[in-house]
Parts: C-alpha cells; sequence; structure tokens
C-alpha cells in the first residue's frame, strides 16, 4: 500500500515539473516600411549562407523555452531593402568567386547575424519585452576580395502583459529588425569603401557632403575720391565708378548769323579803326597849361 502510494506520488510530481516548462515558438514576419532614397544605377549581389538562411535562436529563461525563427524574415526583409536601394541585386553562390559573373558586380554583400538578445519584464523590473538584434554585413569587391565589414544594429520594445505572451516578443523583434534595416539603408553607402566602390563605375554619388555657397560680402561704401565729376555742366552726365574716363570731345563751334543790311562786316571795323602798319596810333590832344594873371601897372 506505501509502495503504490509513493509511485504515485513520484508521478504526480514528475508531471508537475512537464506542466511546468513551457515553450514559446515564434515566426518573425518581414515587415519594413518603404525606404525614402534614391536608387543608385549599379548591379550589385548579394550572399545568404545557409546558416543565415536557417537561423533560429533558441533560448530557456527559467521555465520557458524560447524558441525565435529569425533566417527566412531576414532574407525576405535584406532582399527587398537592397532592391530599393541598388537597381540590380544577384544572389550568388560563393562571394568570392564572382570574377566571371557578366556583366560584373560592383561589390557583393554577405550578411550574418552576430547577436539576438531579449530582455524580460522579469528582467528588468518592467513591463515591456527590450530586443537587441546585430547583423555583420562583409563586403567583397567586383573580383571576389573581401575588402571591408560593417556592424548594424536594432534595438525594439514591446509592452508585455504576461511573461510567456508570444505576441509582445514578435513585436519587440520587428521594430528591431526595422531599425536595423533603415541604419543600413542610410548609413551603408555612406561608408567610404563602399563609396569608392561606387565611384569606381562612375555613381552619382558626390565624393564629400556638398558645401554651402559662398556668402557674398558687401561693397566697400563710396567715397569722395571714387565719384566722377560731370562730363560737362550743360549735359549733367556721369560715367560707371570704376571705368576710364571718356575722352572729351570739343563742342564744334556755334554757327555765325549773317550781320544785318548796311551794316560793316567785323573785319572792316576792325581794319578801319588800326592805324597802318609801322605808324603809331594817334595820341590824343595835350591841352596847354593854364597862363598866371599879371597883375595891371600902375599910371
Amino acid at each position: 500500500m506505501t509502495r503504490t502510494i509513493t509511485r504515485a506520488a513520484l508521478a504526480a510530481f514528475s508531471l508537475a515539473i512537464l506542466g511546468a516548462c513551457t515553450a514559446t515558438k515564434l515566426e518573425t514576419r518581414a515587415a519594413l516600411p518603404p525606404p525614402l532614397l534614391e536608387q543608385l544605377p549599379v548591379r550589385v549581389g548579394v550572399y545568404y549562407s545557409r546558416e543565415f538562411r536557417e537561423y533560429v535562436h533558441r533560448e530557456t529563461r527559467g521555465t520557458i523555452d524560447y524558441e525565435v525563427n529569425l533566417g527566412p524574415a531576414h532574407v525576405t526583409n535584406l532582399d527587398w531593402l537592397l532592391k530599393a536601394m541598388f537597381r540590380e541585386v544577384v544572389p550568388v553562390e560563393d562571394p568570392t568567386r564572382i570574377s566571371g559573373i557578366q556583366p560584373p558586380l560592383v561589390f557583393v554583400l554577405e550578411p550574418k547575424f552576430e547577436e539576438y538578445s531579449f530582455l524580460t519584464p522579469k528582467d528588468v523590473a518592467g513591463e515591456a519585452f527590450i530586443v537587441t538584434i546585430r547583423y555583420l554585413l562583409t563586403l567583397y569587391d567586383g573580383t571576389g576580395t573581401r575588402v571591408d565589414s560593417f556592424t548594424f544594429t536594432g534595438y525594439g520594445r514591446e509592452r508585455a502583459h504576461t511573461l510567456a505572451s508570444k505576441e509582445p516578443l514578435a513585436v519587440a523583434t520587428q521594430r528591431a529588425m526595422r531599425d536595423a534595416g533603415a541604419k543600413v539603408a542610410v548609413e551603408l553607402t555612406d561608408q567610404e569603401s563602399v563609396r569608392l566602390l561606387l565611384h569606381g563605375v562612375g555613381s552619382p554619388l558626390p565624393p564629400s557632403p556638398p558645401q554651402p555657397p559662398e556668402q557674398l560680402k558687401p561693397p566697400p561704401p563710396f567715397t569722395p575720391a571714387q565719384i566722377p565729376p560731370t562730363t560737362s555742366e550743360s549735359s549733367k552726365q556721369r560715367w560707371p565708378v570704376g571705368q576710364p574716363k571718356p575722352e572729351s570731345q570739343e563742342a564744334p563751334p556755334p554757327a555765325q548769323e549773317p550781320p544785318p543790311p548796311g551794316a560793316k562786316p567785323p573785319g572792316e571795323e576792325s581794319s578801319s579803326q588800326s592805324p597802318p602798319p609801322g605808324e603809331s596810333p594817334p595820341s590824343e590832344p595835350v591841352p596847354p597849361p593854364p597862363t598866371e594873371e599879371q597883375p595891371p601897372s600902375g599910371p
């Protein structure tokens, strides 16, 4: 009898332990807003490894098993994002063997998961799930040579009502994916190595951020010496400051009016009044000196 009770108690305890362990499985959805950027007229490649395409994050927190499927949604998101950024995106099987692809590729990107982590309301003594996603993008040039790598991190947060709820964690994950995708769209073409590869094919990217236009300085104030006089008192004309003074032209002499009838020409009047050559002009007569009165003589 006692042995039967012991077996029943052990079975009940085992069922209690198994019932306490719950599994939380969620599928992330591909949902990114359309990027507000101009598509570049270049041909690039992308390589998705099997590890990236099938990546699943598994983790146990207390009595809850978390399983988050990240790979398929990220492939869809990155495909859509890169096609919005570049005119043609070509999937490749090996990023180091692309030299024979025609037309040639400007570069190839290989994404990898560096981190997926989250905090539950219990971890932060709050009411929200907080998710962090970090990607590593490796850059290969058109010959398949690895030239650079970049890290992009996204963050997401969503309020939760229960610790084992799947929906808040899924929403926080999608927000982290959106945040990281926005950083890729904005910051990827600003990387120096990417910029150099794009310039090698005549990309419209500017070599540097545009400089503000040069500010015009006001002209110095005029001084009296810079203000020219008028060319003539009659016309009152002026010439622009800084221009050479125009050559003055003498005005033609005024036309002479014909003399009235009976009047002598001016030349004849002057000739009649002037003495002949060699003679001095006549002088005015000098009046005689006054005579003194003699006193009368006596008888």
